[in-house]
């Protein structure tokens, strides 16, 4: 059965009403996913990098929001607009996507050789978002990152034709660690929509409980953990590192640059004394080209 809804409510063309609020069934306009590239945690399209590159790392950034709008955002029926993506995703490959974003995504897949399956996991993501909103270890965690975060690593890597079985594996555990850092910027808003990402095994061990995760300033025992969780991180993003020196050229710029802002990231939770809920933690911007000049220039190692 091919899924369907009505063309209005799912084109994501550019609005009449610019202001006007989402609807249920509505995606965002283009503009307004591609804005949001400017508050990660890290250069998702450096401009050093040539058109080509950017247009098509561009396309997957969107691809990729579109898709967490949709399980995280959209209102109305969220598994109805993840099954209508999944069918679009298809039809891209096939140059016949009818929502912007995901049509803007069909040269990126046939130029670049990303197999479907890859995105498609983004998808899965996605739906699983619907129905698990606690993780109990983090060997589960790590299996939910494998599907939200992984698949955006390995996908970049085909953009730069470097998608090999031992880069693909330093890949994961750098996109695993910044996955699990944003887990940690975010412990309030997510729990404000009934997600809990730090593994209940943990909180137990802090002696955390749920409402700690919503309160004006993070306590000692919610501080503790949130540092067990990006020590953690850290090690995954020093583990990856090795991949900066086995990529060259514009691969390394980019590649360097994902991993200098988790580094940046990082370091602004110790600069905050690992409370997400007392301040907005955010990686300096000067920190994180520091952290990528290193990284280009020594190749991943300190």
């Amino acid at each position: 059965m091919v899924l369907s809804l009505p063309d209005g409510a799912v084109s994501g063309e550019e609005s009449d009403h610019p202001h006007a609020s989402a609807r249920s069934g509505d995606f965002p306009r283009s503009a307004v996913v591609l804005a949001r590239m400017r508050s990660e945690n890290f250069p998702v399209a450096s401009r050093i990098l040539p058109h080509g590159l950017r247009q098509h790392l561009h396309a997957l950034y969107g691809f990729f929001r579109l898709v967490d709008f949709a399980g995280d955002e959209a209102p109305g029926n969220r598994d109805a607009l993840l099954d209508f993506l999944e069918v679009d995703l298809r039809r891209a490959y096939q140059d016949t996507a009818r929502i912007p974003i995901v049509r803007a995504l069909t040269a990126t897949v046939a130029e670049c050789g990303i197999p479907h399956d890859v995105l498609a996991k983004l998808i899965e993501a996605n739906r699983q978002d619907q129905q698990v909103r606690r993780y109990r270890t983090f060997d589960e965690l790590l299996d939910y990152c494998a599907l939200s975060a992984n698949p955006v690593g390995e996908a970049v890597l085909h953009v730069f034709g470097r998608a090999e079985p031992a880069l693909i594996a330093l890949s994961d555990r750098i996109c695993s660690a910044l996955q699990i850092l944003e887990h940690c910027q975010d412990v309030a808003e997510d729990y404000r929509q009934d997600r809990v990402y730090l593994p209940t095994d943990d909180m137990r061990l802090f002696g955390c409980q749920e409402p700690d995760l919503i309160a004006s300033r993070a306590p000692t025992r919610l501080r503790g953990l949130v540092k067990f969780e990006v020590d953690r991180a850290r090690r995954m993003l020093e583990a990856g590192a090795p991949l900066v020196g086995r990529l060259s050229g514009m691969a390394r710029v980019a590649v360097a640059g994902y991993l200098a802002g988790g580094r940046a990231t990082a370091a602004a939770f110790a600069a905050a004394n690992h409370d997400p809920l007392g301040s907005d933690v955010r990686p300096n911007r000067g920190r994180t080209f520091v952290e990528w000049g290193r990284l280009y220039v020594l190749g991943g190692t300190w």
